[in-house]
């Protein structure tokens, strides 16, 4: 009876990591404006493109640029969701990032290092 108890009581445990990971579902896909989202370049004279961001279960990258995510715990707002990562950034030379993610309806806000950069609001690219 102990062992089923305590079968059951991990089985519950679990269960918030389960509804987390699904809603961490709803940022995965490409995100940027519509300038990122067209990959249009930066600048009329320029052939430096505009990249929007792709999020996925292990990975964030921006253009060449890929970060691995360890991510932490969804927090449910009355306007979305927030969650965070700390992201390994780079190949050559790894950085470190906490990266805090904010969805409201179907705006994504991207804040680096909490406040020091911010991109957003992005909105998911067609296509993606």
């Amino acid at each position: 009876m102990r062992l089923i108890s305590l079968l059951i009581g991990l089985g519950v445990a679990a269960l918030p990591a389960a509804a987390q990971s699904d809603e961490r579902k709803r940022l995965y896909g490409t995100w940027g404006t519509d300038q990122q989202c067209a990959r249009e370049p930066l600048a009329p004279d320029l052939t430096i493109l505009a990249e929007p961001f792709e999020i996925g279960p292990q990975w964030l990258k921006r253009g060449q640029v890929w970060c691995a995510l360890n991510w932490f715990p969804v927090e449910q707002r009355p306007d979305g969701i927030f969650t965070g990562a700390f992201a390994r950034c780079g190949e050559d030379g790894v950085r470190d990032y906490v990266v805090g993610m904010r969805l409201t309806g179907d705006s994504l806000t991207l804040r680096w290092d909490f406040f020091s950069v911010v991109n957003g609001p992005l909105a998911q690219c067609p296509n993606s």
